[in-house]
């Protein structure tokens, strides 16, 4: 196992010790979601699914797009998608589904089934990894440490964003690296649509690594649990013994990583099984 897929589980075990301290209303939601609830369809590179069975949260993999149940569907990462399928996604959107894809269905997915939001710039990224900073209230604000930007590492030829409607799509992190470096500074977007939500962030949700440029980062594992996870003395002793792991197996930013990944994940799901409830409401 490397260090970032002992990254992904230690993540996802702080994660739901987060919840359970911190809202464990959201956490009484993410145990209860059924095997039918969350699709994801898969692609060229990235593997959202593995981080949902880090979370113990059931997926239906590549499920018929006519007869879906799901109330958030993950698309990853590929180099086309089948026009049918773009179409199918782009109802059920609009019907209320939550809908969260990853790099290259930016241009190849996002931008044909909900025009004039956003699109690939036509440029692509290095193999490297950036510093990003979440928007205020975005999904990763409760676990953000000042002094410390989480890192995202993009995948060679990544796709960077361009926001084409700034009143209708909102910037969930941004990166001053993307901004230099390819003039794209948008590592995260969200934007209504019809009665459902889209949500795509640039590169993978599943990262490969991560790196270590100031002290703070090379820390242990225990720090970001303490200070970006904001958990009790006694919640990072469970996530510890729960990952059979000492503070010193993982660095502050190989944890940062795969938490910040891990977090946004949960949140999605979280707020979509509640968006889909308060559609139903209102039916």
């Amino acid at each position: 196992m490397t260090d970032m897929q002992t990254a992904y589980k230690v993540a996802a075990t702080a994660v739901r010790q987060r919840f359970g301290e911190q809202h464990p209303e959201d956490l009484k939601i993410l145990n209860n979601i059924g095997k039918d609830e969350v699709a994801v369809y898969s692609g060229s590179f990235d593997r959202v699914e593995d981080i949902l069975n880090c979370l113990s949260v059931p997926v239906l993999m590549n499920p018929d797009a006519h007869k879906l149940e799901a109330k958030i569907i993950f698309v990853n990462c590929s180099g086309s998608y089948h026009q049918d399928l773009i179409s199918q996604l782009a109802r059920q959107v609009e019907a209320s589904k939550w809908l969260v894809s990853s790099d290259w269905a930016l241009g190849h997915l996002i931008a044909k089934a909900f025009p004039n939001t956003v699109q690939w710039t036509q440029r692509s990224t290095g193999d490297e990894v950036i510093a990003v900073e979440p928007s205020l209230n975005s999904l990763w604000s409760e676990v953000v440490v000042l002094g410390a930007d989480p890192q995202w590492w993009l995948e060679s030829s990544s796709h960077p964003i361009e926001v084409l409607n700034f009143e209708k799509v909102r910037i969930e992190a941004a990166s001053h690296e993307l901004l230099v470096r390819y003039n794209a500074p948008v590592v995260a977007v969200s934007f209504d649509w019809g009665k459902g939500h889209v949500f795509h962030v640039i590169s993978h949700f599943w990262c490969k690594r991560s790196r270590t440029p100031t002290p703070r980062h090379q820390a242990p594992c225990t720090d970001f649990l303490k200070t970006g996870m904001k958990l009790s003395d006694e919640g990072v002793e469970t996530v510890l013994h729960q990952a059979g792991i000492n503070p010193y197996t993982l660095n502050f930013a190989q944890i940062q990583s795969a938490a910040t990944s891990t977090e946004l994940v949960a949140q999605l799901c979280v707020r979509a099984v509640k968006h889909h409830k308060s559609v139903a409401l209102k039916l």
